[in-house]
């Protein structure tokens, strides 16, 4: 199964590298191939419908038609088997 998924952060490098790292690497343990893109928090308008989910590393607000995740747990530490669990459980839904 392949998912598309945006990992967004203010600058589009930073915190969702991180991020997209330990996404695609538990969703493959999963049986989820991902194909990802960065992107920055101000081009997630343009992006929003045409792929699978979002990941962001800060607070985008609401009105997406496209799922939204905040990560920030997993640049923490707190609580991230949870959100990587519910990442996966989204993209198999």
């Amino acid at each position: 199964m392949k998912k598309n998924i945006v990992f967004a952060c203010s600058s589009g490098i930073a915190t969702s590298t991180v991020v997209a790292e330990k996404v695609r690497e538990h969703c493959e343990q999963h049986g989820i191939d991902v194909d990802s893109r960065q992107a920055t928090v101000g081009e997630l308008s343009g992006l929003d419908d045409s792929v699978d989910l979002i990941v962001v590393t800060s607070d985008v607000g609401e009105g997406y038609k496209t799922p939204v995740v905040n990560a920030l747990p997993i640049l923490t530490g707190i609580g991230e088997q949870e959100v990587l669990d519910h990442i996966v459980s989204l993209l198999k839904g």
